[in-house]
């Protein structure tokens, strides 16, 4: 009987990993909550086979969505169970946009033009801010569109 339950929840979890990508602890989780349990033998078959891969579901993750900025990306990427030490890793060999290149997708996106309401500017910096780009870079870049 026990041994019925494990193919069950190995099928399961294949099936979940056909329609989308997961961490070792997100995968743990959907189990759980649908078992009750999670046999470490599963996660280790599934490991083993590179069905799950933290290193992949990071990379993958951080490519499709460089738009938010490394330290969102890296507060998500703990939330769904990767090692700090792995989502550093992986932010840090990132490619992400220049702050030059984020103000004026925004400034484009929101159709704001130069000289900036001060509302406007303050809404910018919030929005770069979130981003992940340094405070002190955005008030200049902000400064030098001014002039």
């Amino acid at each position: 009987m026990i041994e019925h339950a494990v193919d069950e929840i190995y099928a399961h979890a294949l099936k979940l990993l056909r329609m989308r990508d997961y961490t070792l602890a997100g995968l743990q989780k959907k189990l759980e909550a649908k078992f009750g349990r999670a046999p470490q033998e599963v996660l280790d078959l599934l490991t083993q086979k590179k069905f799950l891969n933290d290193r992949r579901f990071a990379e993958n993750y951080v490519e499709r969505r460089k738009s938010r900025g490394s330290q969102l990306l890296r507060q998500e990427l703990i939330e769904k169970g990767v090692a700090a030490e792995l989502a550093d890793e992986i932010l840090s060999r990132a490619d992400f946009p220049s702050l030059k290149r984020a103000l004026a997708a925004k400034m484009t996106d929101w159709k704001l033009r130069v000289p900036l309401q001060s509302r406007d500017a303050a809404r910018l910096f919030r929005a770069l801010v979130r981003l992940g780009y340094d405070e002190d870079a955005i008030r200049e870049e902000i400064e030098q569109l001014e002039q």
